[in-house]
């Protein structure tokens, strides 16, 4: 296990969030495949790993993988206990806690809809849902960043893509939010945040089977309808499937870039000069967009369980432990960044594993990139004088989505400049 002198490491306490990363340096130099605190206290321990070579190493081997049932027979490792039979069955049927081949064919039915080409074709509705948020506020020459715009812009275009109604996003953020307090690998919730997480599920488990059963009857043009047609054509999908998918789609990828947008805005309010450089050299977005995902990614640890005896560093990790990937960590790792610490847009090496790597590799990763990128450019151009409101961050409790739960920022409105912007409100 880990050497007797260095303490255990526990990522999942409040006192981590407002700054993970001092402590990942402090491991990745003295216990790099450290013998730490879980997140259920029904297991010994979990293994952190924290170097980049590392972590790639695990996400790219088939020794690990996301079904704790192929190699635990006490039940510890499902997601969700089993006595919320709903919840449990839902998160089951999701792609990101199945391996091949259900994985595989989860996630090719899928893959289609995500591809840089259906993005590309996404764009225009992106920007127009990111001016029609800005259009709100405009005027008021503050917000917080959070609730008014890195939030619903993510949640309007899954919505979009999907074929549901926007205007439901309060019901999606309600439910969203109970099912990951639920599911992300934190301290072990309370009975009653499973219960709520329960509730959500039964609450998208109605709204999705009347939309299911909508495009059975009248098909359309979004991804509803392909999982439909996935499933009517047989061997497929089933109607399991096809909901939990729905509800995977819709929840899984909002909490990422909610994180990716705020903490990006966050980083460069915090460094002027990173700015100052974005604002007068706009064809450095993309650049920007990946420096920033590794510079501070919205998604800090991602869980596996080794399916074997294999050694990493000099611990030998055992067939069924658990073992926590410290994305934030590796993307810091100064053995592949140079000053790893500085936010560098002209970084020659952009590998980063902010999205994961291997067959797990984030499904949105080009959705996601494609929102950070515009809400970003879009952010710079029309709100001037942006900055924050005041330092005090109040940081999620979370250490898997990593993130501000509010950022308030101000900025010069409209009143305050010499003439108005011509944006008509949609």
């Amino acid at each position: 296990m880990s050497t007797p002198t260095i303490q255990r490491l526990n990522p999942f306490l409040p006192e981590v969030m407002p700054d993970p990363y001092k402590f990942y340096r402090y491991y990745r130099e003295h216990d790099p495949v450290h013998w730490g605190v879980s997140s259920n206290p029904n297991l010994p321990g979990t293994w952190y790993i924290f170097r980049y070579q590392d972590v790639m190493k695990v996400l790219e081997s088939p020794k690990f993988g996301r079904e704790a049932s192929k190699i635990r027979n006490d039940g510890e490792g499902a997601p969700v206990p089993k006595a919320y039979r709903g919840f449990s069955s839902m998160v089951s049927n999701w792609m990101v806690f199945r391996d091949p081949p259900t994985h595989t064919r989860l996630r090719t039915i899928v893959n289609k809809v995500f591809s840089p080409k259906m993005v590309e074709n996404v764009r225009p509705a992106i920007i127009g849902i990111t001016d029609c948020l800005l259009d709100r506020v405009h005027f008021q020459g503050e917000m917080d960043l959070v609730d008014d715009f890195a939030f619903p812009l993510p949640v309007m275009v899954i919505a979009d893509m999907l074929g549901v109604d926007p205007k439901d996003r309060p019901l999606f953020r309600k439910w969203a939010l109970a099912l990951q307090n639920a599911s992300a690998s934190r301290l072990k919730p309370s009975p009653e945040i499973y219960e709520q997480a329960e509730a959500a599920t039964q609450g998208f488990i109605d709204y999705f089977k009347k939309e299911i059963a909508k495009r059975h009857l009248e098909p359309g043009k979004d991804l509803i309808t392909a999982l439909v047609k996935a499933r009517d054509e047989g061997n497929k999908l089933n109607d399991e499937e096809v909901l939990a998918t729905c509800i995977h789609l819709l929840t899984a990828g909002h909490e990422t870039t909610i994180n990716l947008i705020t903490k990006g805005v966050l980083a460069l309010l915090r460094q002027p000069k990173a700015l100052k450089l974005l604002r007068s050299h706009p064809e450095l977005m993309p650049a920007a967009v990946e420096e920033l995902i590794r510079y501070d990614g919205p998604v800090q640890m991602i869980s596996r369980w080794a399916y074997e005896d294999i050694e990493i560093g000099d611990k030998l990790i055992r067939r069924g432990d658990s073992i926590g990937l410290m994305l934030g960590s590796a993307n810091r790792d100064e053995e592949r960044f140079e000053n790893p610490d500085e936010l560098n847009f002209h970084r020659p090496e952009t590998k980063h594993c902010g999205f994961g790597s291997g067959i797990h590799f984030c499904l949105g990763s080009f959705l996601a990139r494609a929102e950070a990128s515009i809400a970003l450019n879009t952010l710079l151009n029309r709100l001037p004088d942006l900055r924050l409101k005041n330092d005090s961050i109040d940081w999620a409790n979370n250490i898997v989505f990593h993130g501000p739960k509010h950022l308030q920022v101000a900025f010069r409105s409209p009143r305050e400049s010499k003439g108005l912007w011509g944006y008509d409100h949609v």
